[in-house]
């Protein structure tokens, strides 16, 4: 449990550094968010995904990444000093949840890079 944790902190905190919109209160939130987002990947993401596979077989695979939305989303709210906020990339205005979209897919991306070097 605690490789996952480290790669999901790294993930925020790199996240942070580079998306002005992804932003925490101080290093207590981080390592907060850390944990609560590595529970929440860890115990609720398989419960969903056994529960959603008919939705996701008829959608192709987008279910699973609305789960990973909806528990970024979940561990915003249960976090208190943890926001990501709407952005604006290239002049396109992304509102809330395709900043959550967007971030969820960084956080992918960096863990598996991160897990290449843990």
């Amino acid at each position: 449990m605690l490789r996952p944790f480290i790669r999901t902190a790294l993930a925020l905190f790199t996240l942070s550094w580079f998306l002005p919109t992804v932003s925490f209160a101080d290093w207590i939130t981080l390592l907060f968010a850390s944990i609560v987002l590595t529970l929440l990947y860890s115990l609720i993401r398989p419960i969903l995904k056994i529960v959603l596979l008919p939705i996701n077989f008829v959608t192709l695979g987008m279910a699973s990444a609305l789960v990973n939305v909806g528990l970024l989303w979940l561990a915003t709210y249960l976090v208190p000093g943890f926001y990501i906020e709407p952005m604006l990339i290239f002049g396109i205005y992304f509102n809330e949840f395709f900043s959550l979209v967007l971030v969820s897919i960084l956080i992918g991306f960096l863990s598996s890079a991160v897990k290449l070097l843990i």
